[in-house]
């Protein structure tokens, strides 16, 4: 959505909530109330596009290798799914959460240590940009799958994920054996 048909949105919806609210502005010339419903609109927009430009995030790898049993959680990775608002992705040192809502929140989270495998989806024309799906599985009872869609470099986070769960089934003590 552009500039203008962001502030076209927000006009129309502003005169209609007026009309329906019965409310009558005539102490503000017209083109003065005008100007503050672009004010308005502009600042709208100027929301979005700063929760669109908003990045991933990576820290240094070196946080992963700390071998003190009672250390900290650290955020490792923060992103969200390309050109979507309302879910973050966020992987730590021990889970992986999804946080989900602009105004109202619901977080999913699976713990490192549950993580069984992953992997990498992307078709041609997420290829051309650099997004894909990254898919955990787990030994969640509630979530034994979780696919993270549409990743910004999704090799690198499902990179990350797998160095994370590895150190921390490695700060944890467990080890890997094959299911026979």
């Amino acid at each position: 959505m552009n500039q203008q048909e962001v502030r076209n949105a927000v006009t129309s919806q502003f005169y209609q909530s007026l009309a329906e609210s019965g409310t009558a502005v005539d102490s503000i010339p017209q083109a003065q109330l005008q100007a503050i419903v672009n004010s308005l609109a502009d600042g709208v927009f100027a929301a979005l596009h700063s929760v669109e430009n908003e990045g991933d995030r990576a820290v240094a790898p070196a946080a992963l290798h700390d071998d003190d049993p009672s250390a900290d959680e650290v955020l490792l990775w923060s992103g969200r799914p390309y050109l979507s608002i309302g879910i973050r992705y966020e992987l730590t040192s021990q889970r992986l959460r999804v946080i989900r809502g602009l105004l109202g929140r619901s977080i999913e989270e699976v713990e490192l240590v549950r993580v069984r495998d992953t992997s990498v989806r992307q078709h041609m024309g997420e290829r051309m940009v650099n997004v894909g799906d990254v898919t955990i599985v787990s030994n969640d009872p509630s979530n034994p799958e979780y696919t993270l869609n549409n990743v910004t470099n999704p090799s690198d986070v499902r990179e990350m994920i797998r160095r994370a769960t590895m150190a921390e089934k490695k700060r944890r003590g467990l080890s890997y054996r094959e299911e026979m």
